[in-house]
């Protein structure tokens, strides 16, 4: 074994003059850095490339039939994704001034919003923002919801 220090050297395929060995490439460094011996390096390795058989990779394999398969059994999935997202987009729409709103309210606001949801709605319903008014409606809708759940009919 050859100490690190020293650099190995050998001749090129091409053109036959001497050149450092780099040492990640190793035993398969044929070739020197001239243009001429890359490019003559290049077309060795595409014969070699198509005499071992190189088109395995892309045509012939197990794993390639199983995808041509599946491909014809969903055709245009590539499409989907982005046709969703188009009809998302345009299933709602912001306006700027509620996105606007949006921009100022912090997480801390967002965990509420059912309870907000909620007391909004009733105080609709009832026609009453007063507290109590809201309370009685939450409450008598609540027992109702028992009453659902346990199979009773509810009372009016």
């Amino acid at each position: 074994m050859k100490p690190h220090h020293q650099k190995q050297t050998r001749r090129c395929a091409h053109c036959g003059q001497r050149f450092t060995i780099n040492p990640r490439v190793g035993k398969r460094h044929r070739f020197c850095a001239k243009a001429e011996c890359i490019k003559t390096s290049r077309i060795v390795a595409r014969k070699r490339w198509l005499r071992k058989g190189g088109r395995q990779y892309f045509g012939g394999s197990v794993d390639t039939q199983r995808v041509r398969t599946w491909r014809q059994m969903n055709p245009k999935y590539w499409r989907r994704r982005s046709r969703i997202r188009r009809r998302r987009r345009s299933d709602y729409v912001l306006t700027k001034s509620l996105a606007a709103t949006l921009r100022y309210v912090a997480l801390q606001d967002l965990i509420d919003t059912h309870l907000a949801l909620k007391i909004g709605m009733i105080s609709h319903l009832t026609g009453s923002a007063l507290q109590d008014v809201i309370a009685k409606e939450i409450r008598r809708l609540m027992l109702r919801g028992h009453a659902i759940l346990r199979g009773k009919t509810p009372k009016a």
